[in-house]
């Protein structure tokens, strides 16, 4: 029967999630496909192919936990080029939707917020009397999902006037 114990190289690629590997070569040394010798080589080598992430492994700033292979590629984040729009955007769709599905109500802050974003694009915005007619045939669940659609000027008006009836049923 083998003792196995765990050294330094074993608990780094532990921690990297190389332990499935890690069982494989145990079971090929317990069936004699390798030696000892070929054991400690292959973990090695792979603790020095991965030596860059195992010392990034705590580093807690996102943009140096990179590993520097040539072989793989990972863009550094930078979170200054993502546009706050988009982040926006999406964060108040979210925040509708999860209202209604946890609790079947309106999410007001994210409503007006949506309303905001649709006055700052497109100010000339109105509610034509075709949209409202249209709108008064849908139940909460459609409303809210019509308010998701994408900001842009063919839907401006309908949008404003799917906003609005939203604020009457709060």
């Amino acid at each position: 029967m083998f003792s196995f114990f765990k050294d330094a190289v074993e608990k780094d690629l532990i921690k990297l999630g190389f332990s499935q590997l890690i069982q494989g070569y145990k079971q090929k040394l317990k069936s004699k496909e390798i030696t000892k010798e070929q054991y400690k080589n292959a973990l090695k080598e792979l603790h020095n192919k991965h030596f860059n992430q195992i010392n990034n492994l705590g580093n807690i700033n996102v943009a140096t936990r990179q590993t520097f292979d040539d072989d793989e590629l990972m863009v550094p984040l930078n979170l200054q080029n993502i546009q706050d729009e988009f982040i926006d955007i999406d964060f108040l769709y979210s925040s509708l939707l999860f209202e209604y599905n946890s609790h079947q109500r309106v999410h007001t802050r994210a409503l007006t917020e949506l309303e905001n974003l649709l006055h700052q694009q497109f100010p000339n915005a109105t509610i034509l009397p075709d949209d409202l007619s249209k709108i008064e045939e849908l139940d909460l669940k459609t409303l809210i999902n019509e308010a998701t659609l994408p900001i842009d000027p063919s839907s401006q008006n309908y949008l404003k006037a799917v906003f609005h009836k939203l604020k009457q049923l709060k």
